[in-house]
């Protein structure tokens, strides 16, 4: 039996079956919602740092 370019067929047929392109799917997936996710958590902490921030030099101001 001859492969192309040297490809076991076990690989080759790996790669092209459904189940590995979905499971890659599912990966890509819940990367962009991680991804997503720690966008969010980051605006979150960094709107409520400029409040602290803003409420501090208040502070700082009165006395």
């Amino acid at each position: 039996m001859i492969h192309r370019n040297n490809e076991s067929p076990l690989i080759s047929t790996h790669l092209r079956s459904p189940n590995a392109r979905e499971f890659l799917y599912s990966i890509l997936f819940l990367l962009l919602v991680a991804g997503y996710l720690v966008r969010t958590h980051l605006l979150f902490v960094s709107r409520a740092s400029s409040e602290l921030q803003t409420e501090f030099e208040k502070l700082l101001w009165n006395n």
